[in-house]
């Protein structure tokens, strides 16, 4: 998925394959959905309205920025004790959490944004990002699922979720296979996939 590189200003993660996500951006507007390209602009909107975000979001996209992730979490957390339903505080505190080595209570914190705001589709993908790392395919292909209901054009979700379904297709002919030993089908689909798998991996690496 590409939730998570290394939650840095891309988040790709690389098990058998790799997912996609936008780790450091700030919302668009609730009447312009803006694209959001990975790697690429921040686009300075509110959630909540048109204006331009305040001086504490600028400050810590700068942070962001400068990959300082312990000051960046510090005010992050500063500015949540005042405005604690801050979506992108919020998302960014999820981010950081996964920085820092706590993919559990980043996944916390997206899964309450999704609650909070089932309108964004970023969390969704976030969320779904982490679900797969643990290897819990079917929660993070509904994840996914729900990133698209919400925007059918988030690419980054969408390729996540083709990587999902790569995974789960694997696992479950894995199944089949143990179920019937003797099928040649199912285990030549599953080194395909693997192969494919592995020589996207390598490619990656050059």
């Amino acid at each position: 998925m590409i939730m998570l590189e290394h939650f840095t200003s891309s988040l790709k993660f690389l098990t058998s394959s790799v997912l996609i996500s936008r780790s450091f951006f700030s919302f668009p507007s609730m009447i312009h959905k803006l694209s959001i390209q990975l790697c690429a602009v921040f686009v300075c909107c509110s959630f909540l309205s048109t204006t331009c975000l305040a001086d504490p979001h600028e400050d810590v996209l700068k942070l962001l920025k400068q990959d300082l992730t312990e000051q960046a979490f510090v005010a992050v957390n500063a500015y949540l004790q005042d405005h604690p339903q801050d979506p992108q505080m919020r998302f960014w505190q999820g981010n950081l959490w996964v920085k820092k080595g706590s993919p559990q209570t980043a996944s916390e914190v997206f899964l309450r944004l999704t609650q909070d705001y089932p309108e964004l589709s970023e969390p969704y993908n976030n969320l779904g990002i982490l679900q797969f790392q643990a290897g819990d395919y079917l929660s993070a292909k509904s994840s996914f699922e729900s990133a698209l209901k919400v925007q059918p054009d988030f690419a980054n979700a969408m390729e996540n979720l083709g990587d999902t379904y790569l995974l789960l297709s694997r696992s479950t002919l894995a199944q089949a296979k143990e179920l019937a030993p003797q099928s040649k089908s199912a285990n030549y689909k599953i080194e395909l996939i693997t192969q494919m798998l592995t020589e996207w991996s390598k490619n990656q690496k050059k």
